[in-house]
């Protein structure tokens, strides 16, 4: 049960609130605005502030109402940030999936993918401990069937942290694999390829650095320990990125872990760039080679994202996604996803979105027609 539920989740495309375009406002590193340094997760007091104050719309706000008092009421229930040991977060997330919208194939259903409750304690000066994780409910199938009739619940993270200074932070926990750019579509290539969608957290231990110029660590992991034994992945990965001309990001990512059954190898390039006004340019490229016991469907795959951001005025961004895929280098087959995106933070605390993926495959020995999904999304959070 609990692998077919694991199945269930890593092929669902979810979204996190962990945004990699944000570099386009002037902040490169995740620790800025997450208890997670490497992004994802609960915001911290000063992620809530910039929520409020640089990312959402002010439209619906009378103008007497200044930033200072937006900042104010950014917290938990829409009370002040305060210097306590206790932060909570609450988020709903559900969205419009139309697969081949306007053909005979149409199909339409409404999913509440993320509905979950969030917790942090801090301790020490300048918050040298934390312990934090979430709580929510799994997303059902759409035909449950046997065993999956009731409600499951679950925690896809948590985590205690220690950072001795600034500059250096180490995490034991249920966490995400440290490796390439966290983009908010999990269901890109440049996740499902190495296996670092949303739901392919692993217990572990990770290392945070932060200097001028440089970020990075290294993290080495079990599996995730509510799988079956046969069936956790273990292994280690890593990301190193540099700061260049003050405002951009290039890095490298490697991933090795294996179960049982397979070997998975996985290593990319990538790039964080901000073009400013809350705009930016992602771009990863990156190989993944997947071997198996029986020697029975070994490949390495090869993919490639290119993802605008562009920030017309405050609160609303356009979206642009490019992506490759070439499952076997050693065949001609290959894949392409593009589609336009619009996310928009009307005020604090609500998020709507609206993606369309067109997917071409290019083989020589069959011929598919395009697959077209369109996502309506709305998240909320407290």
């Amino acid at each position: 049960m609990k692998t077919f539920l694991v199945l269930i989740f890593a092929l669902a495309p979810l979204t996190s609130w962990g945004y990699a375009n944000f570099i386009g406002h002037g902040y490169p590193s995740c620790l800025n605005c997450h208890f997670n340094p490497f992004g994802g997760g609960q915001l911290n007091d000063y992620g809530r502030v910039v929520s409020a104050t640089a990312i959402s719309a002010r439209t619906f706000y009378p103008d007497n109402v200044s930033e200072e008092k937006l900042a104010y009421l950014s917290g938990f229930l829409f009370r002040k940030p305060k210097q306590d040991h206790l932060r909570l977060q609450a988020n709903y997330r559900g969205f419009s999936m139309y697969q081949n919208p306007g053909s005979e194939q149409e199909s339409k259903r409404w999913i509440t993918m993320q509905s979950d409750i969030r917790a942090t304690l801090k301790f020490g000066e300048n918050d040298k401990f934390i312990v934090s994780g979430e709580y929510g409910r799994v997303p059902m199938p759409e035909f449950p069937g046997e065993g999956l009739n009731e409600q499951q619940y679950y925690s896809r993270n948590y985590f205690v942290g220690h950072r001795p200074n600034e500059n250096f932070g180490i995490y034991l926990g249920l966490m995400d694999k440290l490796y390439g750019i966290r983009v908010i579509e999990h269901i890109a290539y440049s996740r499902s390829n190495p296996r670092v969608s949303q739901n392919d957290p692993v217990h572990g231990i990770s290392t945070h650095f932060l200097t001028k110029g440089w970020e990075g660590g290294i993290s080495a992991f079990v599996g995730n320990l509510e799988q079956e034994p046969e069936y956790r992945m273990k292994g280690a990965s890593g990301m190193l990125e540099k700061t260049v001309f003050d405002l951009h990001r290039i890095g490298a990512s490697f991933l090795s872990s294996k179960n049982d059954f397979q070997r998975l190898t996985s290593a990319a390039i990538h790039g964080r760039f901000n073009i400013k006004e809350g705009s930016a340019i992602l771009s990863e490229i990156g190989q993944t080679t997947k071997s198996f016991e029986d020697n029975n469907g070994n490949r390495t795959s090869r993919y490639a994202l290119l993802q605008t951001s562009v920030r017309p005025w405050r609160g609303l961004y356009f979206l642009t996604n490019i992506e490759y895929q070439k499952q076997n280098i050693h065949q001609d087959d290959y894949s392409v996803r593009i589609g336009p995106g619009l996310q928009y933070f009307p005020i604090q605390r609500v998020e709507l979105r609206a993606d369309a993926y067109n997917t071409r495959n290019f083989s020589n020995d069959n011929t598919r027609k395009d697959s077209w999904l369109l996502l309506l999304q709305t998240h909320i959070w407290l």
